[in-house]
């Protein structure tokens, strides 16, 4: 049995935490590290007359929270990110805290795509000198290059259930495990989609079967549209900042949401406003379908639905990237990141080049410092480094990683692997895929089965077909390569190449590779 975070963490270890060494927590989603703030650490808290701010990535999960702390506000006090950067550029006082637990702590890295003050909380927390430090996520690998950083040494890390010391200098994200081995056993299947188009049908599909579903869609606009078709059977949800959309939300309904973890209608679809903290609880909610870039974001929404038992499963849809896709966000993320380079190098240059103006990108932006007597925001031109943080880790670690290899969606293959589609003896995968495209590649690969291809000409068209490119856009013509490919994707296909003789204009010719494809 999977042990939670209050079976590995005693009383007798936290006593062993200081304000100068911060710790790190990585526990998946549903592993009880919100049990232990509200228990196993409030009990060591309360017994010694300490107290505790605990932060939390969203407004509707502080509501959902409620219930789990009543009771024990004086030990430990529940509040947003955003509500401390709001004290903080007022110039509002925060009481001190002996401890202070940042939940979902990749908030700084994930939220910093969009929220340009995160920097403002992360560094308060660090002024707190005499507050012990807990960073908790699923996702702590972009918010690890944050911290490298900010923070050269003194860094604790739970890995496999005991806290080790986190060499900066000896140790990058790339080489560290963070996290003990996850549990997706309650995904019963995981099926790969790659045309935005295919949304409308596994929402049809939803519907017309009696299940259950939540969509998460990056796109506030594409989430809208499912919703207007759908309009009958679907909740729409989205941030309640974001003034241009959250009039199609039924506010009142989604704070029901919060409260009951679950939702009447057959599908909810939502953005990433439910990425994190967020809980259902509904065995009925049988569908998981998410499109999201970002694999860390992508783990996040998996995680929202918690089983409550071990019959309690999911079918997990996830809109699939290609390599050419993974490399083109790549390339704009590494330009997003000499833009910050050109500034922290040359500013005067840095200028000349963006008129004067913020990069495009806000990798630069006006970050707020606080307001003024008249109640006018005061700005200071700064490099955002908690993007910076999240580009490098995506750009320099993670896409690279899985776009290298000359096999094609490396990027569905990384989070096949990380949900436990791959089997490890027959170095197979076992996740499906939803999509056209391929049904077409099936349909003309049956056409030919068994048709000697003589010449280059002759394999042009399966060349073509398959469409395999490497990470530079190549397009991939051999054999070997090809029938990988095939492979991997789980095609029960086999292209074969044998020498053969053939009377061409009454002569006798020979050929040295005959291509012929035969089917399993």
């Amino acid at each position: 049995m999977r042990q939670s975070v209050n079976d590995l963490i005693t009383q007798e270890e936290i006593a062993q935490w200081f304000p100068d060494k911060p710790v790190l927590i990585p526990a998946q989603t549903g592993q009880g590290k919100t049990y232990w703030v509200s228990h196993g650490l409030y009990d060591y808290l309360k017994a010694r007359n300490l107290t505790c701010l605990f932060l939390i990535q969203r407004t509707r999960t502080k509501e959902q929270l409620k219930k789990e702390f009543a009771g024990k506000e004086v030990t430990i006090h529940v509040e947003t990110y955003q509500s401390i950067e709001q004290n903080i550029l007022r110039k509002n006082p925060t009481p001190h805290y002996d401890f202070i637990v940042c939940d979902e702590a990749q908030y700084f890295t994930s939220d910093a795509g969009f929220n340009e003050y995160t920097d403002i909380s992360f560094d308060w927390i660090f002024e707190q000198r005499n507050s012990v430090k807990i960073f908790m996520s699923a996702t702590l690998k972009s918010f690890l290059y944050r911290l490298m950083n900010k923070q050269r040494g003194n860094i604790f890390l739970y890995i496999n259930g005991k806290l080790q010391p986190l060499d900066m200098f000896a140790c990058t994200p790339a080489k560290l495990n963070l996290t003990t081995p996850y549990d997706y056993s309650h995904i019963k299947s995981l099926t790969f989609f790659h045309e935005k188009e295919q949304l409308e049908k596994i929402a049809a599909q939803v519907i017309s079967s009696n299940r259950k579903a939540v969509f998460f869609i990056q796109s506030t606009e594409r989430a809208l549209e499912l919703y207007r078709k759908f309009k009958n059977n679907m909740v729409f949800s989205c941030s309640k900042g974001n003034l241009e959309y959250k009039k199609y939300m039924n506010e009142t309904l989604i704070d029901s949401i919060a409260d009951n973890c679950t939702f009447d209608s057959a599908i909810l679809v939502t953005t990433a406003a439910l990425d994190s903290g967020f809980t259902l609880k509904d065995s009925a909610i049988n569908t998981i379908v998410v499109d999201m870039m970002e694999p860390e974001t992508v783990i996040q929404c998996v995680g929202r639905k918690r089983p409550i038992n071990n019959d309690d499963k999911i079918d997990l849809y996830i809109r699939g990237r290609t390599n050419e896709e993974v490399n083109r966000s790549l390339q704009q993320m590494v330009q997003d990141i000499k833009s910050a380079k050109l500034f922290f190098e040359n500013e005067e240059e840095y200028h000349i080049s963006n008129h004067r103006q913020n990069s495009a990108n806000n990798v630069i932006y006006n970050r707020p410092i606080g307001y003024d007597d008249n109640g006018n925001l005061q700005y200071v031109k700064s490099p955002n480094y908690s993007k910076i943080a999240r580009l490098e880790y995506y750009a320099y670690n993670l896409f690279p990683s899985i776009t290298k290899a000359k096999i094609k969606f490396g990027y569905d293959k990384y989070l096949a692997r990380h949900f436990g589609f791959f089997d490890d003896e027959s170095k197979q995968y076992t996740y499906k895929v939803l999509s056209s495209k391929r049904q077409t590649l099936i349909e003309y690969l049956d056409s030919i089965i068994g048709v000697k291809m003589f010449t280059p000409k002759d394999r042009k068209p399966l060349i073509d077909k398959i469409g395999l490119k490497d990470y530079k856009g190549k397009l991939q013509k051999n054999l070997i390569t090809l029938n990988t490919y095939l492979q991997d994707e789980n095609l029960p296909y086999t292209i074969v190449s044998r020498r053969e003789t053939k009377t061409v204009d009454g002569a006798k010719k020979n050929y040295t590779a005959v291509w012929t494809l035969l089917k399993a």
